[in-house]
């Protein structure tokens, strides 16, 4: 019998499963159990890189390679390309998470002709947008669309069949599901999509990241999208929607999501004043302890992704529960009461 799903491998590297139940097992090909050998086929790392006000997240396991967002400077993210030797190699999977220059900007440096890097998936809202270096993005994957070397999806429709969750399965077994974002919500920043990581082994290792989700998005998130129920809101690990700012945390989404850790990134002394008094003081309400680049560099999060392992958390510099020089308290509406 044909399996419900349609699946998507791109070279054997990863799968991508249009399935409307994302927690169904996705079964690896046979050219997958192949290549998925070794002592370190399971293992997880997940960088939040230094990249100042802006996101970059770096997930990898088992050969695979999947990059959210790039930064606010090609030359940032560069550097982090060439330190960790992706140059000259593949990222199976790029997210951009919205249309603003924070997380777009450093993506071009993915396709700088220096750099030789190939990229399999590529997913993004499409919106149209008047800024000329977005455009300039957009220009080369186009360009690598018509070689047929990169597949090109809208987090409206992240499979492409009109289900709202779409999963890539990584090479190591860790799974993502990315979540289409509400079309109609108000501004950039409540149309991120929300991916949920998941380890090898899901009882080791969970995380949510969501851009610059505010409350709307979250709210979205946790009524009319029906994620709590499917693929399920409980995590080990939140990435800070919006730089740690204080529109894009609520008690119920905390409730909801449950972390015993938050790592968020952002600049040093930002003009946002990020990360925010009021959404500090909610996550010291809720006993979540925190760490941000700004202050502890990039953060790297790492799972064994066998059963029993503990994740462990290791970053450049400085402690956990660190202010900024710039935090401040928000003066914006939705924050009020906070």
């Amino acid at each position: 019998m044909a399996h419900p799903c349609r699946f998507l491998a791109f070279a054997a590297l990863f799968t991508v499963s249009a399935c409307a139940d994302t927690d169904q097992a996705v079964p690896a090909s046979s050219a997958d159990r192949l290549q998925a050998r070794g002592p370190d086929l399971h293992a997880l790392t997940v960088r939040l890189l230094d990249v100042g006000q802006g996101d970059a997240i770096l997930v990898q396991n088992g050969g695979s390679t999947v990059l959210i967002d790039g930064g606010p400077r090609p030359e940032s993210l560069g550097r982090h390309l060439e330190a960790l030797g992706l140059e000259g190699g593949t990222i199976d999977a790029v997210i951009l998470t919205h249309s603003h220059a924070d997380h777009y900007q450093g993506l071009r440096e993915l396709f700088a002709t220096k750099r030789h890097i190939t990229v399999r998936y590529f997913w993004e809202n499409q919106e149209p947008s008047p800024n000329i270096t977005l455009t300039t993005l957009r220009d080369s994957i186009a360009s690598r669309i018509r070689t047929g070397s990169l597949v090109y999806r809208s987090t409206y429709d992240p499979c492409a069949n009109g289900t709202p969750i779409c999963t890539v399965s990584l090479k190591g077994g860790a799974k993502l599901h990315l979540m289409r974002p509400d079309p109609d919500a108000r501004g950039a920043n409540n149309r991120s999509p929300a991916i949920k990581l998941v380890g090898p082994d899901s009882a080791s290792f969970t995380m949510w990241l969501a851009g610059d989700a505010e409350h709307q998005a979250i709210d979205w998130f946790m009524s009319a999208a029906e994620y709590q129920r499917k693929p399920g809101m409980r995590v080990s690990v939140l990435k800070a929607d919006h730089h740690g700012s204080c529109n894009g945390v609520t008690d119920a989404y905390l409730d909801v999501l449950q972390p015993s850790l938050l790592v968020a990134s952002l600049g040093a002394a930002n003009e946002y004043g990020h990360m925010h008094d009021q959404a500090k003081a909610t996550y010291e309400r809720h006993g979540i302890p925190w760490y941000r680049t700004d202050q502890n560099g990039t953060i790297t999060l790492r799972s064994a992704g066998t059963a029993g392992s503990a994740y462990t958390v290791s970053v450049e510099r400085g402690e956990r529960n660190m202010s900024g020089p710039g935090d401040r308290r928000s003066a914006q509406a939705e924050c009020f009461g906070m």
